[in-house]
This record gives C-alpha cells, structure tokens and sequence, in this order.
C-alpha cells in the first residue's frame, strides 16, 4: 500500500547514451547529453557532456536534471503521454454532436 505522499509521483527518467537534457542551476539551465551511463538502480549515475565541453558525473535521480529528448528524437513529453488513452464520455460526445448539428 502507498502511502499519500507517494501517490502521483512518477518515477525518474531513466536515461540512456545520447538523451539530451537540461540541467537546472541556481544560476541559469545547462544543456548537454548523456554519454555514459554507471551503475544501475539507485545508485545509478551518468556522464554528462556539456554543450560548453565540460564532463560532470551526476546521480541519475538528480531532480536538477529534466530529460528533453530522448536519443530516438522522443520528446519527453510524447513519452509522458505514451499510455494515456483519450476519454470518452458518452454523454459529453451526444452534446457535442448536438451543438455542431445546431451551428450548420
């Protein structure tokens, strides 16, 4: 059983060579890739190269780090919305179909 402040959190991303992201500081956003991944699970962490040349070694559950593409050309929001199905309403479909009959 979760516990309530579990609940709606999404897991992080995980990445793989080549992903691009933003990495947020407190003074501005760095951009790189990710050119080597170390370890696996928690303790996880990844090689990043900078778009200014520089490499750092970050934990891959850093929260600073938000994924922008993934190396297939994925953005990370279609892969948010992946699963999700539209919803239909029956009723909500039947008023529609209504008001556009009314409006021609």
């Amino acid at each position: 059983m979760q516990h309530n402040n579990q609940q709606g959190k999404k897991p992080p991303p995980q990445f793989g060579v080549g992903d691009e992201f933003a990495y947020a500081m407190g003074r501005g956003m760095r951009y790189g890739t990710v050119v080597r991944l170390i370890g696996n699970g928690d303790m996880a962490q990844i090689e990043i190269a900078f778009e200014d040349g520089a490499k750092e070694v970050h934990k891959s559950r850093d929260r600073a780090l938000s994924l922008l593409r993934r190396a297939s050309g994925v953005s990370a929001r279609d892969e948010e919305l992946k699963d999700r199905r539209s919803v239909s309403d029956p009723d909500i479909e039947a008023a529609r179909r209504g008001d556009q009959k009314r409006r021609w």
